[in-house]
């Protein structure tokens, strides 16, 4: 018998540690990622027509067209003939039906996290160019606002100042929270303000 595929989703807030499961995940499972934020900010970096428009959608904490987003996401998925995971995607009802059309969702993790808490942990977030991230509670650089990995100063993405964060939860609450009723019994609630460890063990527990 064909060991069928897994494809899941991870849903919660914007900050809530999704992208830290999804690298965890990614080497245990051999998930194929889509993380539909970084494929949103490669295109922007090519400076593409399409690129401009998600950045100024982006740094006012608004949703991207979801004509754009599906297009890359198709993209990405290609074949799907391999464990899949989603972060960032689906957004809202109308691409979560549209991602049903391709493929069959086996798991969603909503990982839970209060607003007081994305705020504090998205603001203190730095990035560099080259692509390291950074926390400045709790992965600090050895230098001040410096990358340890390249020696350039870092940056804060505007969609991390505390104004646009709260849009971002406004935006999440009305659109993507009701993925939660969408999916019924496909989801298991986790508490987000657990370790990372012990986030990525109740997931893995869960697919295993």
């Amino acid at each position: 018998m064909e060991k069928r595929l897994l494809n899941i989703v991870l849903l919660g807030p914007p900050g809530s540690g999704k992208s830290v499961q999804v690298e965890l995940l990614e080497k245990h499972f051999k998930f194929k990622k889509i993380l539909m934020g970084d494929i949103l900010r490669i295109e922007i970096r090519k400076k593409t027509k399409i690129g401009d428009k998600i950045k100024s959608a982006m740094d006012k904490g608004k949703l991207i067209d979801s004509k754009v987003v599906l297009r890359l996401a198709k993209k990405h998925i290609g074949n799907a003939k391999k464990n899949l995971i989603f972060d960032g995607f689906p957004r809202d009802l109308y691409e979560a039906g549209e991602l049903d059309r391709l493929i069959y969702v086996t798991h969603v993790f909503f990982i839970d996290v209060p607003d007081k808490t994305i705020i504090k942990r998205l603001s203190s977030r730095y990035e560099c160019y080259c692509g390291m991230t950074y926390n400045l509670t709790s992965k600090k650089p050895r230098h001040d606002l410096t990358c340890d990995k390249c020696g350039r100063k870092l940056y804060r993405r505007e969609d991390d100042k505390p104004m646009i964060i709260r849009e971002r939860l406004k935006v999440y609450r009305k659109e993507t929270l009701p993925l939660i009723k969408y999916y019924r019994d496909k989801v298991i609630n986790i508490n987000g303000n657990k370790r990372i460890k012990e986030v990525y063990g109740i997931i893995r527990k869960r697919l295993s």
